[in-house]
C-alpha cells in the first residue's frame, strides 16, 4: 500500500499575530512560525559578546589589577609554585574574567616557553647525536606528546606545565563536590576512572584527587569562585586541606586562587587556615559611569552592527548600573536584553525606549528567580509579609510575620517553626534583598524591629501562587498593631 504525504493538522483557531498587526494562519508544519515571524535581526551582529560568561582579550580600568596578579604568578613560568590570592570585589567587577583571562595568557606563554626549551633541547641533541637518532626523535615528537618521549621526569626539568581548574563554588558547595571537581577536571571526559558525583566516602574522593593531581605532573592553579559561598556552607576545612595539599604531592604543585564578594571573609577563617593559606589580597574597586561606559562602548564595537543603537543608549545603561556598586554584569545584560526586546519588535534601532522596558524585565526576571529558589519555609514567611502590607500595613513587625507565618503554616499541615527560627529566615531575605529590615526605638517602651517588603507584591505574588501555597488564598493575616510605622 502506497503511503500518503500526511501533513499534520493544525486547527483553523490556531493563528499568530504578528507584531505589526497582520494575521496569519499557521497551516503548515510548526517550524513555519520562524518563517511567520520572521526573525532576521537587524541589530546584532555577535550578541555572546555581551553575556558575562565572554571572556575577552582585555578587560578596560583592569591594567592595574591585571598586572598586581600577573607579578604574582610569574613564578610559575618559571618552574616554582607562586602564592596563593585571594581577590576581593563586589558583584560584577571584572574579578572572574580577569582570573580566566590571566589563566589563558599564562597557559599560553607557558607552551611557548616549553617549546622554545624543547627547540632548544633538540639543537643540544642535534649536535650531540647521530642525524638518524635525531630525525626519528623529531618524527616521534611531531605524533607523540612530548612527556611520552621524553618522560615526565625530563620534560618536568625542561618546563613545568601549567593547568588550571576553574570551580564555581556557588555549584559546588560542598568538599565531596569540589575535590571531585579537581580530580574530574584532571581527566578526559570520557575517561572511565571519572569520580562519581555523590556515593564514595570522603576520605576515598581525597585519596583519588591527590593520585590525579600527582599523575598529572603539573603546576595545578585551582580558581575557588564565590569562595565565601563554601566557607559559610561547610565551613573551611576543604580550604585548609587544599592550602596543605603540597606536602602529599610528589610531582605536582598547586596555588590556589579565591574569589570573593565577601570583603569580611578572612574573619570567618581559623588561624590554622589563614596561616596556611599564607595569601596575598587583591582588591577590586567597583566600576564608575565613565568606566562602564568604556566597557560597554568596547563590547558594543562587537556586538552590534553600526549605527543600529542610538548614541545615549550606552551612556544610560553604564548609568543605569553605576548606581547600583557600578556591576559591569548588570550593565551587560541591561544592553544586551534592551536589544533583544527591539530585535523582536522589528525595530531598526536600539533607541532608549527599550532600555526602560529592559530595566523593568531584568528586575521582574531577578525577583521571580529568587523567589522560586527559596525553601517552602522561606516562602511562606515571605507571603506572610507581602499579605500584611497588601491589608495595610507597609512596614511590619517580627510578631505580626511570626504570628501570621504560624498560621499559615498550621493551615497548610506543615511543621510550624518557632520564632527564632523564622527570624533567622527574615535575615537570610534581608540579606537577599527581598526585605529590609530595621530596628526602632521607642524609648521607655522598648525597641521593636520593623520589615518592608523591597519589591512589588505583583512580582512575589506571581512566583508564590500555586501549588501548596494557593491554599492559603482567602485567608486574611494576624494585624495586631493598628498604628503604622
Amino acid at each position: 500500500m502506497k503511503l500518503r504525504n500526511i501533513r499534520p493538522h493544525i486547527p483553523p483557531s490556531c493563528i499568530i499575530r504578528s507584531s505589526w498587526g497582520t494575521v496569519k494562519s499557521l497551516n503548515g508544519l510548526a517550524t513555519d512560525i520562524f518563517d511567520i515571524l520572521d526573525l532576521g535581526g537587524k541589530i546584532f551582529k555577535n550578541r555572546e559578546v555581551l553575556r558575562y560568561s565572554y571572556i575577552p582579550d582585555t578587560l578596560p580600568h583592569r591594567e592595574r589589577e591585571i598586572g598586581s596578579i600577573a607579578r604574582i604568578l610569574i613564578p610559575a613560568l618559571w618552574g616554582d609554585t607562586p602564592s596563593n590570592i585571594i581577590i576581593f570585589g563586589m558583584t560584577g567587577t571584572g574579578k572572574t574574567v580577569v582570573s580566566k583571562i590571566l589563566m589563558k595568557a599564562l597557559q599560553e606563554k607557558s607552551n611557548f616557553i616549553k617549546e622554545r626549551n624543547l627547540r632548544t633541547f633538540m639543537e643540544i641533541q642535534e649536535e650531540m647525536s647521530d642525524s638518524e637518532s635525531v630525525r626519528c626523535l623529531n618524527s616521534a615528537l611531531s605524533i607523540i606528546d612530548h612527556d611520552d618521549v621524553l618522560g615526565p621526569e625530563m620534560s618536568q626539568q625542561l618546563h613545568r606545565q601549567i593547568r588550571s581548574i576553574y570551580i564555581n563554588c556557588q555549584q559546588m558547595d560542598t568538599a565531596y563536590r569540589v575535590m571531585t571537581q579537581v580530580a574530574n577536571r584532571l581527566l578526559p571526559f570520557s575517561d572511565e576512572d571519572r569520580l562519581p558525583v555523590s556515593g564514595l566516602p570522603i576520605d576515598e574522593v581525597h585519596s583519588r584527587m591527590l593520585s590525579k593531581l600527582d599523575e598529572a605532573s603539573s603546576l595545578v592553579i585551582i580558581i575557588l569562585d564565590e569562595i565565601d559561598r563554601l566557607i559559610m556552607k561547610v565551613g573551611d576545612d576543604i580550604l585548609y586541606t587544599l592550602t596543605r595539599i603540597n606536602e602529599d604531592l610528589q610531582r605536582t604543585r598547586v596555588a590556589i586562587i579565591g574569589i570573593s564578594n565577601n570583603l569580611k571573609i578572612m574573619d570567618y577563617l581559623e588561624p590554622r587556615v589563614r596561616s596556611s593559606l599564607g595569601s596575598e589580597e587583591i582588591i577590586f574597586e567597583p566600576y564608575n559611569a565613565l568606566q562602564l561606559k568604556d566597557i560597554l562602548e568596547h563590547r558594543a564595537k562587537e556586538a552590534f552592527y553600526q549605527g543600529s543603537i542610538q548614541d545615549n543608549v550606552v551612556s544610560l545603561c553604564a548609568g543605569i548600573a553605576a548606581q547600583e556598586n557600578g556591576d559591569a554584569r548588570k550593565a551587560l545584560d541591561l544592553l544586551r536584553v534592551s536589544a533583544e526586546l527591539a530585535e523582536r519588535d522589528h525595530s531598526p534601532k536600539l533607541t532608549d525606549l527599550y532600555v526602560k522596558m529592559a530595566q523593568k524585565k531584568i528586575e521582574t526576571d531577578r525577583v521571580q528567580q529568587v523567589v522560586k529558589s527559596l525553601p517552602l519555609q522561606s516562602k511562606i514567611v515571605l507571603y506572610s509579609i507581602i499579605q500584611l502590607k497588601i491589608f495595610g500595613r507597609i512596614k511590619t513587625t517580627t510578631k505580626e510575620v511570626v504570628e501570621t507565618y504560624s498560621n499559615y503554616a498550621s493551615k497548610l499541615d506543615l511543621i510550624v517553626l518557632g520564632r527564632r527560627q523564622v527570624v533567622n529566615l527574615l535575615n537570610e531575605l534581608d540579606r537577599l534583598g527581598i526585605i529590609q529590615t530595621k530596628v526602632i526605638s521607642f524609648g521607655r517602651h522598648g525597641r521593636t524591629t520593623v520589615i518592608e517588603s523591597n519589591i512589588p507584591n505583583t512580582d512575589v505574588l506571581s512566583s508564590l501562587q500555586g501549588g501548596l501555597l494557593s491554599e492559603l488564598k482567602g485567608l486574611k493575616p494576624k494585624v495586631i498593631y493598628r498604628p503604622s510605622f
